[in-house]
């Protein structure tokens, strides 16, 4: 996995990064309601519930391939794979929200203490999520935390993300872009660009957090625009 996309930003500050989404995942969801659990989110046929499950799923899913990991061995993140992974929510999404806010907590501690374990070459490990080292899991985790966070829809916006996730968001989403016509994209506040602007036929304008909503699916207070008025592209599936 190349690292270039999050090299201005180093192991240790993403984790506290991720221990901030942690703090405010855990403040978030110690006040929702049954009915609160049961609401819409701006994703498509996802309530809260449904993210909550999610999140305590994959935590514990990824604190397993960290285990794993250090006993130099690998695991597939989910027992059954995919399908195992959306029967969970599913099925689950619905329980009583103390019951998730259990398995959220469970899911949590246990990649936090799995996390702790780890030596100090245990990002370098191998794994089977995306076959990738361990690092993986600590990108995708980085990821997933902030933006679940704001689907909770309890505060956190996109435009609190960080500069660093925001640009690790967009370089990690290029794939979402269609390869023809040809799309660059400029973030308008720290200047950084993604593809070839001379040689694009679309030009993707906008704060640096705005390009990461956008791509990403979240909402943005100013979105993105392109240049010469043209529509914004449809994008490609989730790499």
């Amino acid at each position: 996995m190349s690292t270039e996309a999050h090299a201005a930003i180093g192991t240790d500050e993403r984790l506290a990064e991720i221990a901030a989404a942690h703090a405010r995942i855990r403040t978030a969801t110690a006040a929702l309601t049954e009915e609160q659990a049961r609401e819409a989110i701006d994703l498509p046929g996802w309530t809260r519930g449904h993210v909550l499950i999610h999140l305590a799923d994959l935590a514990k899913a990824f604190a397993r391939q960290a285990r794993y990991a250090a006993r130099g061995e690998t695991v597939e993140v989910y027992d059954g794979g995919r399908p195992t992974r959306d029967k969970s929510i599913e099925a689950n999404h619905d329980r009583p929200v103390e019951w998730l806010r259990a398995q959220l907590e469970e899911g949590l501690t246990a990649l936090e203490e799995a996390w702790a374990a780890l030596g100090p070459d245990g990002w370098d490990l191998p794994c089977a999520y995306r076959n990738s080292p361990l690092l993986a899991t600590q990108l995708a985790w980085w990821r997933e935390s902030e933006l679940h966070t704001v689907d909770l829809g309890v505060g956190r916006r996109s435009e609190e993300w960080s500069p660093a996730l925001a640009a690790h968001v967009v370089t990690f989403l290029q794939p979402r872009l269609p390869q023809s016509p040809a799309v660059a994209l400029v973030a308008s506040d720290t200047g950084l660009t993604w593809g070839d602007t001379a040689a694009a036929a679309v030009v993707v304008r906008g704060d640096q957090r705005a390009l990461a909503a956008w791509l990403s699916g979240r909402p943005t207070t100013t979105p993105p625009v392109a240049d010469g008025g043209a529509a914004l592209p449809e994008l490609n599936a989730w790499p």
